[in-house]
């Protein structure tokens, strides 16, 4: 008979925390003792199962059992560590603070590259994976010199169209950008973002996802990936959308995190902009150009200086 089963990888007991029934049932209580340990700068795996047994004894004798899987957790962290993969738990220092004020944040990071969303001048940009060519020329003609000045964190989600065209003018402009997928590293979704991978590490930036390093991109996972676009940007720049849209899915999960939206507008006939009609008519920011962009994003970036002066999350 296996003794109590001595976990001292945090990370592997997080994995083995995710994938029992009782998470999904008190992921609050469960977050609260990351983030309270992290402040005391006690978060380690002993100290969270003494937290546990206290607080939610029957996740402590659930896991105690597990060994097996735990073990295949220990193994797989091992394993991608040895790849280079960074992995961070909800509550460690490197955790993206600005994921603290999600309904649902994630629980583990993985990511390849640097922790680039500890950079204070994130923005998000999200629009069509087809766009027009206005909206291309659009970004060709403003976003890229506001890049060139204002030298913004890029955070999109690695797309055809809207997405890849943003982190691809952040690269010629010497910025960095972070790629969050909507798949596991290791099956990076579209396939052709593995040739992104050496410039998007060599100017400082990172391909980050909270999916198991194995898993394939599905359909859903695009929306709930999208909620990471949304948090981890001061603000979040939408180029062109359509109604029912993913993008226009980012934006509202953008807005209930209490971060403002921009909105570059078209033609009230042209369907591609009708999602992003209708977000300037609720209340986002109209976005005419580069000068525009420069203007609100250090306004954004004072007021978040502002508000964070002094507050503890």
């Amino acid at each position: 008979m296996q003794g109590p089963l001595v976990m001292n990888d945090l990370y592997s007991l997080s994995q083995l925390i995710k994938s029992h029934p009782l998470y999904t049932v008190q992921r609050d209580e469960i977050h609260h003792l990351y983030r309270m340990l992290g402040r005391q700068q006690q978060l380690h795996a002993e100290s969270l199962l003494r937290e546990l047994k206290g607080e939610i004894p029957e996740l402590f004798e659930a896991l105690q059992k597990n060994h097996s899987l735990f073990k295949k957790h220990c193994e797989e962290s091992l394993r991608l560590r040895m790849q280079g993969v960074q992995l961070v738990c909800y509550g460690e220092d490197l955790f993206p603070l600005s994921c603290y004020w999600m309904a649902d944040p994630p629980l583990t990071l993985s990511y390849l590259g640097t922790s680039a969303w500890l950079n204070e001048r994130t923005l998000s940009v999200v629009g069509s994976r087809e766009p027009s060519f206005e909206s291309v020329q659009w970004m060709e003609k403003e976003f890229a010199p506001f890049c060139e000045a204002d030298k913004p964190c890029v955070v999109s989600g690695g797309a055809r169209g809207v997405d890849q065209k943003a982190h691809s003018l952040a690269l010629r402009k010497n910025t960095t950008t972070i790629v969050v997928l909507p798949s596991g590293l290791q099956s990076m979704y579209p396939d052709s973002l593995k040739d992104w991978l050496a410039p998007v590490l060599d100017g400082g930036g990172c391909f980050v996802s909270e999916y198991a390093f194995e898993q394939k991109m599905h359909k859903h996972l695009f929306h709930h990936r999208n909620r990471l676009i949304a948090a981890l940007g001061r603000a979040s720049l939408l180029v062109e959308a359509r109604r029912r849209s993913g993008t226009l899915i980012t934006a509202q999960q953008a807005l209930q995190l209490g971060r403002p939206v921009w909105v570059v507008p078209g033609h009230p006939q042209d369907t591609h902009f009708s999602g992003s009609l209708d977000l300037l008519m609720e209340g986002a920011l109209l976005i005419r150009d580069a000068q525009d962009l420069s203007m609100y994003f250090a306004s954004e970036l004072q007021h978040e200086k502002a508000d964070s002066a002094g507050v503890v999350i």
